[in-house]
């Protein structure tokens, strides 16, 4: 299984900083199933492509000192792959196709376009089939290359891990951590 994550579904996980003044109110239930995904992905042993351009997301928030340390912590988890000449004739494609969307999955903004654009190409043409974001513009532009999915609400392998998670029972897995568990 080979997924892309939209830079988001680090920010609920919590492997990056955000700012809690800016959270939004369904932060918490977004954290829970952001950890659920993740769990999921470790446990299959998924191929979990981060994009560069996603990463550049991840660090506007980030200290100078502090960027090349994130950097070197996300490319040890995942695989972050650049935009390259193949996302390149992805991304045209979906610029072109983007208005056959309908019209409340557009985007009104030009620069979160390029943005999730240049993120699901470069997943894509790196060879993920699936790409998970929690935003529905995102979703549907992924849609149109690969299967696209929002964080899920359950984990059908384990009905136990969500009541886990939201009692605080439960770290990520070791893979995005690099904690050894006790």
């Amino acid at each position: 299984m080979s997924v892309g994550l939209d830079s988001m579904v680090l920010v609920y996980a919590g492997i990056v900083p955000s700012n809690p003044a800016t959270r939004a109110d369904d932060f918490a239930d977004l954290q829970v199933r952001a950890h659920i995904l993740l769990h999921k992905l470790a446990r299959r042993d998924a191929i979990i492509y981060l994009p560069t351009v996603a990463i550049a997301e991840l660090l506007v928030p980030v200290p100078k000192a502090q960027k090349g340390l994130l950097i070197a912590k996300l490319a040890e988890k995942f695989v972050c792959p650049n935009f390259d000449l193949h996302a390149a004739a992805i991304a045209a494609e979906l610029w072109a196709q983007h208005k056959q969307l309908p019209h409340d999955l557009q985007y009104k903004n030009r620069h979160l376009l390029k943005a999730d654009i240049l993120i699901t190409s470069s997943a894509r043409a790196a060879g993920a089939v699936e790409f998970y974001s929690h935003d529905k513009r995102c979703r549907a532009l992924a849609a149109m290359i690969m299967q696209a999915h929002d964080l899920p609400r359950e984990d059908p392998e384990d009905m136990f891990l969500k009541g886990d998670l939201q009692r605080g029972e439960v770290e990520l897995p070791e893979r995005f951590t690099g904690r050894k568990k006790k």
